[in-house]
């Protein structure tokens, strides 16, 4: 990153907030076949599995 740049500007958080702020994959700002949109690909594809898996329910507890 460049000087006074901070963790919110990579294309990786970017990706990830576009997904939670309903943006589509279409709306991606960076160019076909960078590493940037790799990266905010990735992110904006994980962030639709966010809490879907490891949160324990009630029915998970095993009777001590």
């Amino acid at each position: 990153m460049s000087d006074g740049a901070t963790a919110s500007d990579s294309p990786f958080i970017q990706g990830r907030n576009a997904r939670l702020y309903g943006k589509t994959r279409e709306s991606c700002p960076y160019g076909e076949g960078t590493d940037d949109r790799a990266a905010w690909l990735q992110a904006f594809d994980e962030a639709a599995d966010d809490g879907r898996e490891g949160t324990p329910t009630a029915g998970d507890a095993t009777p001590a």
